[in-house]
């Protein structure tokens, strides 16, 4: 596990991260990362309370809540709405790419 500021784990779809390693990683206390599991913002994947396992998804999840709680010094239910309206974003964007995949070339 890195431990120097400057260096990056490595993201891959199947890689799990636990809920210490994420607060490590993310610049957010264990209080604050509690709130953003309970708000329904970050998803464990399997696991209760100390032992959850979340996705390679949910440490850029962290890391973006840590940047909007320093950027705009919001309170923790403010950064799990953030959280999820920027997933309802990307995932209409997602869906307006497969859409537009399917368009003829002409209607591009």
């Amino acid at each position: 596990m890195p431990t120097d500021a400057g260096e990056s784990p490595w993201l891959s779809e199947t890689r799990e991260w636990s809920i210490s390693e994420l607060l490590e990683l993310s610049g957010l206390s264990a209080g604050e990362l509690q709130e953003l599991i309970d708000y329904g913002a970050l998803t464990p994947l399997h696991g209760e309370a100390a032992s959850c396992v979340f996705s390679s998804h949910a440490l850029l999840t962290v890391r973006t809540a840590s940047r909007l709680r320093q950027g705009f010094e919001l309170e923790p239910h403010g950064v799990a709405l953030a959280v999820a309206l920027l997933g309802r974003i990307r995932d209409l964007e997602t869906q307006l790419d497969q859409v537009r995949a399917r368009l003829p070339q002409s209607f591009r």
